[in-house]
């Protein structure tokens, strides 16, 4: 059980620096923020996936 804890723990911690880092990110560089939101996307769909193959849901 503490282990999922801490993968899920990981996972959001991942998500919520990615989001802080798009959210700080300089609005002039357009392709990193579009980049930046693409992996925010692909981001919350691997926790997704990953929290239903642990059973966390």
């Amino acid at each position: 059980m503490k282990e999922h804890d801490f993968a899920k723990g990981m996972t959001m911690g991942i998500v919520a620096g990615v989001a802080m880092g798009v959210a700080m990110a300089p609005k002039k560089r357009s392709s990193i923020q579009k980049a930046a939101d693409k992996a925010m996307k692909t981001m919350g769909q691997v926790m997704e996936e990953l929290s239903d193959e642990m059973g966390l849901h």
